[in-house]
């Protein structure tokens, strides 16, 4: 979630020439999938106690999602991109929030606190590395693809490394065609690469999922915990 949230935006600006704005903006089909089915399978779930299925339907989106993602190019239109952002967004959005449900019910009420805690520690532990791995990739591509797609002296004579050409989106716009169009298949490539790299962990979030045991939600708090934080907040 955290990669696709990062190259997306970068992918739009270089491949199709959207500002930094608007490719904030573009990003509205992933958001709008992630709340619909996010509030879709929450009422599903609170009405029949069953969750197992998400998971495994939200991991299968989100590859899904992910492998759309890693077939755009330059030339693909602002409707697939949408239609790629929307099936991603809905995978996601099937699961983020339910796995937090999912940890809190597999645990006795006095680890409640704990397991959430932990849930989010290892959630934000898993994004950082996520956006490292995947920001490691993108730039040994690029460096692997700019000197086939760029030569050398072209990109010298417009001022520069691609690094501080990215950094900088719409300045590409003004550079001369042909050290335009090779940067951005290098670029493309290069997101390529981060995109299919990244449905690894999400294959095997797949094949954990079945593996989930489905325990019946708890609809009660124990009465031994609720007597045990009267006890506390009286002393």
């Amino acid at each position: 979630m955290f990669g696709a949230t990062v190259f997306l935006p970068l992918f739009l600006q270089v491949a199709t020439g959207a500002s930094a704005t608007n490719s904030g903006l573009l990003l509205l089909p992933y958001m709008v999938g992630f709340m619909v089915t996010a509030i879709a399978v929450g009422n599903i779930v609170s009405h029949t106690g069953r969750y197992k299925a998400w998971p495994i339907a939200g991991m299968g989106l989100a590859a899904t999602g992910l492998y759309l993602f890693s077939r755009m190019n330059a030339s693909t239109t602002q409707v697939q991109t949408s239609v790629c952002m929307l099936v991603f967004g809905m995978g996601i959005g099937m699961m983020l929030h339910l796995l937090v449900l999912v940890v809190q019910n597999s645990v006795d009420h006095r680890e409640l606190g704990v397991a959430t805690s932990a849930t989010a520690f290892f959630r934000s532990m898993g994004g950082s590395f996520g956006i490292a791995v995947s920001g490691t990739i993108f730039n040994a591509r690029l460096l692997a693809e700019l000197p086939s797609l760029v030569p050398a002296d072209a990109l010298a004579a417009v001022g520069g490394n691609a690094a501080r050409l990215l950094s900088s989106p719409a300045q590409l716009r003004l550079l001369p065609p042909p050290v335009l169009a090779g940067i951005v298949e290098a670029v493309v490539r290069s997101t390529r690469s981060v995109f299919l790299w990244a449905m690894v962990p999400v294959a095997l979030g797949f094949v954990l999922a079945w593996f989930l045991k489905e325990i019946p939600l708890h609809d009660t708090v124990p009465a031994s915990a609720v007597g045990g934080a009267v006890e506390a907040s009286s002393l």
